[in-house]
């Protein structure tokens, strides 16, 4: 939606910490919202950009981007010196889309908007989470239908963009998982309590990105830098999507039985 309206969002099933027994017991969807920048006028935006019109004086479309950003109208248009003295430059983005993200005042914004090459600037936001119903409710049979013709999403590689993932949970086990397919060209990095060794034939990637939250609140406390998650909603999420079979899951002994993912012989790449 717009900066000027929200939308109400629920929290059902709050987690301190990531519970085994209970990973595959929700299909987890999200509701944005939008929110505040607490530094001074600048504000975080994505922005789209038309490569084909690049001059030929750049090496790279990251050199491109910088060299906007970074230009003498640019930077006069900054709404305060402390701004002008900042980088606005996040990230650039090469695949899903071409284009960055950067912090800019609204000046900035019109200005970038009229530049060659500009197609669309979207205000970063972040998410809020809410949960409903299980698998059961798409009506997954393992009998019939999908289910086992897509053999439960045998080499299917899924991308999580959420909150992290807590790797020893017991829905991360490459149990009857085959090699990783070579198609396959992301990474594991390692972080905070979190080394690349952790990774397996299920959970084949996991990376973290927190330049945007820092460039937004530089002050910010990042309690776990890398792609092991605090919350447990991007473990709960993932586990939803990709679990492998957990066998004597329960919820303090109710509900015994087999805990699974929708595709639980897909794998899994973690974005936090």
């Amino acid at each position: 939606g717009s900066r000027g309206s929200t939308e109400r969002t629920a929290i059902r099933v709050p987690m301190s910490s990531p519970t085994p027994s209970l990973l595959s017991a929700f299909l987890i969807l999200f509701i944005f919202q939008p929110w505040t920048s607490v530094s001074g006028a600048r504000e975080s935006y994505i922005v789209h950009m038309d490569v084909s019109v690049m001059p030929t004086a750049f090496s790279s479309h990251h050199h491109w981007y910088t060299s906007l950003l970074s230009s003498e109208s640019f930077i006069a248009a900054a709404d305060d010196a402390a701004s002008a003295q900042q980088s606005s430059h996040i990230y650039t983005y090469t695949h899903a889309i071409n284009g960055f993200s950067a912090l800019l005042s609204r000046s900035q914004l019109e200005l970038l908007k009229r530049s060659p090459g500009f197609l669309s600037a979207f205000r970063d936001i972040s998410g809020t989470k809410e949960t409903t119903h299980t698998y059961k409710y798409l009506g997954l049979n393992p009998a019939s239908w999908i289910w086992p013709a897509s053999k439960y999403g045998k080499d299917i590689i899924i991308g999580i963009v959420d909150t992290g993932v807590w790797p020893e949970s017991s829905s991360f086990r490459d149990d009857g998982m085959p090699e990783i397919p070579k198609r396959w060209k992301g990474q594991c990095e390692s972080g905070t309590a979190f080394n690349d060794s952790i990774c397996n034939r299920k959970l084949i990637g996991a990376r973290f990105f927190n330049k945007g939250l820092l460039a937004e609140d530089p002050n910010r406390t990042i309690s776990m830098n890398s792609a092991r998650d605090t919350d447990g909603h991007g473990t709960h999420t993932a586990s939803t999507a990709a679990g492998n079979y957990a066998g004597g899951a329960s919820y303090f002994g109710y509900g015994a039985g087999t805990a699974r993912g929708v595709a639980p012989r897909a794998r899994l790449a973690i974005y936090k």
